[in-house]
């Protein structure tokens, strides 16, 4: 038997399926965009993403208005994903996709409410790794969290995309503010409290109204 090469498979050699754990920039798909509610009453987005190298981030959820009405800091994030996605208006319905089920001991697919139009659209992330306290625990955690947003294709940001630019400026910013600090600890310092709520305050993803 002959061996020829096939471009394609020998590209996907150097993929490796793998969860994000370091701080950088990523072009990949939304693949899950899920409509929270908190026990607090506080509403969200829900985002995972797949990147074009096949790592994956889930669980990159944004709560955007709490049950008062006002709107979170996150809900600029959103309102970017929408904008980097050239979406204009996305309607509820069911969506599918894979998550963890403790009881089962493994990934199944999971049907929730989210926004469907929102799957499989490409889109360009900032992913900073962040360090908290539990607060029921006390241990520390770490998680991925959305730094910035940027159109997959042009790599223009939203505010490029509404003033109409044809090249990206701002991009390069953004990523060399994030490597400066690719890592956000916000967990609690025990010895004092202003050190966790200096880095609290700092993050734009994030506010007192927080549902955790």
């Amino acid at each position: 038997m002959s061996l020829d090469l096939d471009t394609n498979l020998a590209r996907q050699a150097d993929r490796v399926n793998s969860t994000i754990k370091e701080a950088g920039k990523y072009i990949g798909t939304i693949t899950r965009a899920e409509k929270l509610l908190s026990k607090k009453g506080t509403e969200g987005l829900g985002i995972s993403f797949k990147s074009d190298n096949d790592e994956t981030a889930n669980y990159l959820d944004l709560y955007t208005v709490n049950s008062e009405g006002k709107k979170l800091p996150s809900m600029n994030i959103v309102q970017a994903i929408l904008c980097c996605t050239r979406t204009k208006s996305v309607n509820e319905g069911a969506i599918q996709f894979d998550a963890w089920d403790k009881d089962a001991g493994k990934v199944i697919k999971k049907t929730a409410n989210g926004y469907p139009d929102l799957i499989g659209k490409p889109i360009g992330l900032l992913l900073q790794k962040e360090l908290a306290t539990n607060e029921q625990t006390g241990d520390d955690t770490e998680r991925m969290v959305i730094y910035g947003v940027f159109e997959a294709s042009s790599e223009l940001t939203a505010s490029e995309i509404l003033d109409k630019k044809t090249a990206p400026e701002v991009l390069p910013k953004m990523l060399t503010s994030l490597m400066a600090k690719p890592v956000n600890d916000r967990r609690e310092k025990k010895s004092s409290q202003q050190p966790y709520q200096q880095a609290h305050n700092q993050n734009p993803a994030f506010s007192d109204d927080d549902p955790w």
